[in-house]
């Protein structure tokens, strides 16, 4: 994704020359809207971060592996001015391919690193963000992140790895702001953080003071001098979890309390704005180094993974599209197997070796009752093998679960895949419609069925089936921006050559659906012919299309092109002066001479009943969308929905559109997008204006009106290019408001034989309603809600827990995807849906637990002998525990016994009346592993504070009872 325009604040040390400054004059709020929320417009933010790295990365990556077309490109261009995405991909692959994949897979890392700030499982976590003097487990868990990235790397979870490298780096980054690194006077990253079996350094104890009060808004000079001198970490402590200990910094800023209990103020360095950091003086020089080491990570992952081919799909670094086909085993589908086989050979012989090879390969069978395996490979070898070895089952007759099969598809396929399925029957799980088109809207997916209908062969039963029986299949694929091409046996070789012409630019440039099933066996044939009439459909061409292919199925019964110039051709001709043309059954195929006529293009088509038209064309000009909401708090900033846009909510459209300059092609300006309808095109509401983020990064935003519709909507994006000519772009999907807000979110991985946990939250900022919540799991483990039935007000929220059983036979290295399903039940409503995917992994090694890693180190109070008034007396016992992992929880009966950060190890305090003289506290850290922690209050008659000598296990009791008895008592 693009970036906003540096201010340099020097060089960057120990990085190569082509690492550029962080972008800003300055931070570390969590993304562009950030700057104009808090105000603070000179801030480096975690997107800005993130996304300089990942374009240095980049930059390194292509210049250390062959050119392409045999020209080295000129590096040197990119030297002392910010980077952007377009010009970094174009350099390499040339101006004509399209950075859309790239460009999307950067968005997911900087939004997952945003993300950290705004989930209700992470924003409040304190490890996360390296706060509250918890630097060696957030030291440790960032070891986790990075093991977790590197096993999701090696299963080729792409999607999840990028996700988990955002938390990452947004922890990596805090590092620099949050703790006194800086104040110590490094100005460069720490050598050991990342690195594993090595050490932080010296921490300050729970003993050691750290701050001075400061009551102005820049607290200069307010760390101890003391620190300094002896080269001791800290970090401020945020609000009230955990509570800071006195003569400890506050984080400080608005928003944290903390900041108002002695010693006043605080040390981040957030922003360059004195209203939330504190130390905002120093902002500069901690963004440097949050730049400097996140962009070392990445060059370590890379060395990590040893292939650059691995690295190349993390970042989505390539103008390839993927294969993934879902396709019928049945009896009757012995062609269509066929004619699959023959295009994924095709495909692979033309492109393999190139810059287009396929870079994944996916392939899900269905019949009746069974459907899956997911067979997925990068290796173009082994998708053959498997492809060859699928063969025709027994049986013929339909319906088969072909929807199962989508649905597996969709969730093992890289967002923005092309998904063919070939069958020749219905669907006989339908109910599963709108989860598959909740799936489609979430990864940007198009879907092409490929349908056989074909009078020379039946399917038992097929004569009592109804003939719109196809319509699901219409509805989705008009849904997700694909097509319904339905073919015979003689034909379906030849028009399965649509699925190589998919590439990485091909753009949609209208589409239109008349009624339902138009193929051979559809309505138009089965139904009572219509009097044939004349329907007209206007689509624009404009300057960056190099192509376009015109395809025109179903019950016409000729249909006429014209240009802009006026120059026309019929169905009828195979080529003409606007271009080439074919027909296989019903389906019509035109392709465009190459760089068509900018205009207003035509199509007159003699209907006689259904039929669809579909337009695409080649360009480098295409664009990415999603949706957001303004996140208020200590971290303002745009928080982008995991789902579909809320109704109710106050939304922003954000677009990041690629290709909008090229050599020689001139610049193109985005000035509005419109909503329209999915069916007739008709424009719903005003043109919305668009704000560029920043000049010259492709990066625009908007306001949505309150009120979406109903019954779904297309984007259509429009601007000028640099001679004043119209430019626009359609989304290929259509997307479908809810009336709810669903967001699932986990800040761990599952591990085999264990309970894994995922948080969901619910907001409903409309009328009351009931909601039923079901959840399911792929694979399918144990899974259960914590509440199946909700009540929600207007504007009212609920949390809960989904609680998954991962079995001991699941494979580490797999993933698992958990989907909530959110049903309006009173008042009856569309379904919602939430899918978040989770990585299972081995077991770390851990320490031998026999002996739990407690010492008491004293206990102070008094309790009279047994039978005196209890409730009267009290007695407190002080822990240090040591986990490297860090410490999750302290818990005694169920109630959380404070604790704190104490250099090396935490520090527990357990308070009680003597009404209770032996307590066990359960302490939870943060991989979930529990051991537990005996505690006794001080013999009858022992007075004052009583320290005791450490002792270790179960049976540390019996050896403190011994020690009192010493005392005489």
């Amino acid at each position: 994704m693009a970036r906003s325009a540096a201010r340099p604040w020097g060089p960057l040390w120990a990085l190569p020359l082509l690492l550029l400054a962080p972008h800003g004059a300055l931070g570390f709020f969590p993304n562009f809207w950030s700057r104009a929320m808090a105000l603070a417009w000179g801030s480096t933010t975690h997107q800005d971060l993130t996304e300089d790295a990942l374009l240095n990365a980049t930059l390194e990556l292509f210049r250390d592996l062959p050119p392409p077309h045999g020209r080295r490109p000129a590096w040197e261009q990119f030297q002392g001015r910010p980077l952007l995405a377009d010009e970094v991909f174009a350099a390499y692959y040339g101006p004509g391919a399209s950075a859309r994949r790239f460009r999307a897979a950067l968005v997911e890392v900087a939004n997952a690193n945003a993300a950290l700030d705004f989930l209700p499982a992470a924003r409040d976590d304190p490890v996360l963000h390296f706060d509250g003097e918890l630097l060696r487990p957030a030291s440790a868990s960032l070891l986790h992140a990075r093991h977790e990235v590197l096993q999701a790397l090696g299963a080729e979870l792409y999607l999840l790895a990028r996700q988990r490298l955002g938390q990452l780096l947004h922890s990596l980054q805090d590092f620099y702001s949050h703790s006194n690194w800086v104040e110590l006077g490094h100005r460069r990253i720490h050598p050991d953080l990342l690195q594993p079996s090595r050490e932080l350094g010296s921490i300050a104890g729970a003993d050691v003071r750290t701050c001075c009060s400061c009551t102005g808004w820049t607290c200069e000079g307010n760390l101890l001098g003391s620190l300094r001198e002896r080269g001791l970490l800290t970090s401020g402590y945020f609000g009230s979890e955990p509570e800071k200990p006195p003569g400890k910094c506050s984080h400080g800023g608005q928003f944290d309390s903390s900041r108002l209990r002695d010693p006043q103020g605080g040390i981040n360095k957030d922003s360059s704005s004195p209203l939330f950091s504190p130390h905002h003086y120093l902002h500069g020089p901690a963004a440097s180094l949050a730049l400097e080491a996140s962009a070392q990570f990445l060059r370590d992952l890379r060395r990590d993974l040893a292939h650059d081919k691995r690295f190349m799909r993390l970042l989505d670094v390539s103008p390839a599209v993927g294969l993934s086909f879902v396709l019928d085993t049945t009896g009757s589908m012995g062609e269509e197997i066929g004619a699959a086989r023959l295009q994924a050979h095709d495909i692979l012989t033309r492109r393999l070796g190139g810059p287009e090879e396929p870079d994944f390969y996916l392939l899900v069978p269905f019949h009746d009752p069974g459907f899956g395996p997911v067979h997925k490979t990068s290796d173009a070898d082994e998708f053959l093998r498997i492809l060859n070895s699928i063969s025709p089952l027994a049986g013929g007759d339909e319906p088969e679960m072909c929807l199962s099969a989508l649905q597996l598809a969709l969730l093992h396929s890289p967002p923005m895949s092309e998904i063919f399925v070939f069958t020749d029957a219905s669907a006989k799980d339908a109910h599963l419609r709108t989860s598959v088109e909740a799936l489609i809207q979430e990864r940007r997916c198009k879907v092409t069925f490929l349908i056989t209908e074909d009078p020379s062969r039946t399917r038992v039963r097929r004569e009592v089936l109804a003939a719109d029986r196809f319509d699901l299949y219409v509805g989705l694929a008009r849904t997700s921006g694909g097509q319904v091409i339905f073919t015979d046996n003689d034909n379906i070789r030849q028009v399965a050559g649509v699925i190589g012409e998919t590439t990485a630019s091909s753009v949609t440039l209208f589409q239109y659906q008349k009624g339902g099933s138009s193929g051979p066996g559809g309505l138009g044939r089965r139904g009572r012919k219509k009097r044939a009439a004349w329907e007209s459909h206007h689509f624009w061409v404009d300057s960056r299309v190099d192509g376009a292919v015109v395809t025109v199925q179903g019950d016409v019964g000729t249909f006429q092109l014209r240009d802009p110039t006026g120059t026309s051709q019929t169905s009828d001709a195979t080529s003409g002066p606007l271009g080439t043309s074919r027909r296989f059954g019903t389906f019509h195929r035109l392709e465009l001479s190459p760089r068509p006529p900018v205009g207003l293009w035509t199509l007159e088509v003699q209907a006689q009943g259904n039929y669809s038209v579909h337009v695409r064309g080649n360009s480098s000009l295409d664009f990415l969308y999603y949706f957001a909401v303004p996140a208020k708090g200590p971290h303002p900033g745009l928080f982008k929905l995991d789902s579909r846009p809320v109704r109710g909510l106050p939304l922003s459209l954000v677009l990041a559109v690629t290709g909008l300059t090229r050599p020689g092609g001139g610049s193109v300006w985005m000035e509005a997008v419109e909503l329209a309808d999915p069916v007739t095109g008709r424009r719903l509401g005003e043109e919305l204006p668009l704000q560029e983020v920043a000049k010259g990064t492709g990066l625009y935003a908007t306001a949505l009106p309150p009120a979406l519709p109903r019954g779904g909507f297309v984007l259509i994006l429009r601007g000028s290019d640099s001679r004043g000519g119209r430019v626009e772009r359609p989304a290929p999907q259509v997307t479908s408001a809810v009336g709810f807000l669903l967001q699932l979110s986990s800040t761990g991985p599952l591990f085999p034989g264990q309970t894994g946990a995922v948080s969901w939250w619910v907001w409903n900022p409309k009328e009351p309603q009931e909601l039923g919540l079901a959840v399911s799991s792929d694979p399918s483990y144990p899974v259960s809600t914590s509440s199946p039935r909700l009540q929600l007000g207007r504007n009212q929220t609920a949390t809960g827990v989904i609680s998954l059983r991962v079995p001991g036979s699941a494979p580490p290295g797999s993933a698992v995807t958990v989907t909530l399903r959110a049903d309006p039940l009173s008042p009856a409503g569309d379904a919602n849906f939430a899918f978040i995917q989770l990585l299972v992994l081995h077991w770390p090694s851990v320490p031998n637990r026999a002996s739990p890693p407690c010492n008491v180190t004293s206990v102070a109070g008094t309790c009279g002998p047994p039978g005196s008034p209890c409730r009267e007396r009290r007695w407190t016992a002080r822990l240090r525990i040591w986990d490297g992992d860090g410490i999750r929880s302290v818990q005694a009966g169920g109630t959380a016994v404070p604790h704190w950060a104490d250099g090396q190890a935490a520090t527990a305090t357990y308070s009680s009346d003597c009404c209770t003289r032996e307590a066990e506290l359960l302490v939870t850290n943060r991989l979930g592993e529990e051991y537990r922690c005996p505690v006794a209050a001080p013999p009858a008659g022992a007075a004052g504070d009583l320290v005791l000598t450490p002792w270790w296990g179960m049976a540390a009791l019996a050896v403190q009872v011994a020690f009192y008895v010493g005392l005489g008592h």
